[in-house]
């Protein structure tokens, strides 16, 4: 289980690269920009005026060498954090990376918890007292059962079995 995990990890953080081309670059800082005017959407999905005319600008920046991060910045110093559809990784908004490792370790760890109490129980063996109630349940079986257990005493009120 923790191959796959971490195989699954390792892919989702190679991803396929970062992008190569000004439009693909454009794509992906958009992506990260929340549209002003449309609800839910980002600035690389939305068709509104606002939109196109933030994926021009991103465009237009990059053709003037700015990085990823100095282009949000400058969208996030003109239109507020709110812009950003990147969770920051500082103060309380550091929760909504912090959390999911943290429930995933402990899942993780109830789940060896819970498979080497399975381990441990698995070793039971039965007790002269269970192999007493089971006689006694056997004995108490209707003397026609299908399983070839022994009769009980029709005129024996106690529940001791006359197959004795």
């Amino acid at each position: 289980m923790a191959v796959i995990v971490a195989t699954a990890l390792a892919i989702g953080v190679s991803g396929t690269g970062a992008p190569q081309t000004n439009q693909e670059r454009m794509l992906a800082i958009a992506s990260t920009l929340k549209c002003e005017v449309c609800e839910g959407e980002s600035v690389a999905q939305s068709d509104s005026d606002f939109a196109k005319q933030a994926r021009v600008d991103i465009a237009k920046r990059l053709d003037q060498g700015q990085s990823a991060d100095q282009i949000r910045a400058a969208y996030i110093a003109n239109n507020g954090a709110n812009v950003s559809l990147i969770p920051a990784s500082t103060g309380v908004s550091s929760l909504v990376w912090i959390i999911p490792v943290v429930a995933l370790v402990i899942s993780g760890a109830v789940l060896i918890m819970v498979f080497r109490r399975w381990r441990i129980r698995g070793d039971v063996h039965a007790t002269e007292a269970d192999r007493r109630l089971v006689a006694a349940a056997l004995d108490r079986l209707p003397a026609g059962s299908p399983d070839g257990a022994r009769g009980v005493d029709d005129a024996d009120d106690t529940g001791e079995g006359s197959g004795r």
